[in-house]
């Protein structure tokens, strides 16, 4: 499979020398709340240790070629960098359908303030360094409303905005890189 991928990418005119690796195993970060209806804040992501082994691993989940190509662009493979696709959740004690809007406020405050920390620091271990490149996806995870509510998508991909990412694509995904400052910029 990977031989018709590296082959795949030079009949896209797609040129990469990155050897294929395979992603971390997801990597889970708890951010602790003193929220009662909240049992833990966390981040979830894989580290791609770069990008053609991101792009390996979209093009076994979905066989698609012009995806590959679109996804390529956005990635720049001509710059180094590793690709990590992170999801944020929130486990809950509660249903949310009973949490209030002063609860949802409480509980986005607190789980912004903590992701913006490990947005910055990583894991302790696999800090993030200039040019890799974060992937939101908002239609992954749980955060106040039903997973596959349009609306829930929405709210994501606004607040995955506030951290730096840059508008939802085709594909439902949404992309940042670091600069030489370890801040987030819009892809």
């Amino acid at each position: 499979m990977k031989k018709e991928f590296k082959e795949l990418l030079s009949e896209l005119g797609i040129e990469s020398s990155q050897r294929i690796y395979e992603p971390s195993e997801k990597i889970k970060v708890q951010i602790p709340t003193d929220y009662d209806h909240i049992l833990f804040l966390g981040v979830v992501y894989n580290i791609f240790r770069n990008k053609t082994s991101f792009l390996y691993q979209d093009y076994e989940s979905h066989q698609d070629p012009e995806r590959i190509k679109n996804i390529a662009d956005k990635l720049d493979l001509t710059k180094p960098g590793r690709v990590s696709r992170v999801d944020w959740q929130i486990h809950h004690r509660t249903n949310p359908a009973f949490f209030t809007t002063e609860d949802n406020r409480k509980i986005l405050f607190s789980f912004m303030n903590g992701i913006r920390e490990i947005i910055v620091t990583g894991d302790g271990e696999n800090g993030p360094k200039p040019n890799d490149i974060l992937i939101g996806l908002p239609w992954d995870g749980s955060l106040f409303v039903p997973i596959h509510h349009p609306e829930n998508a929405r709210k994501r991909s606004l607040l995955n905005q506030k951290f730096g990412f840059g508008e939802v694509d085709q594909y439902n995904y949404q992309y940042a890189k670091y600069d030489k400052d370890l801040n987030l910029q819009p892809i």
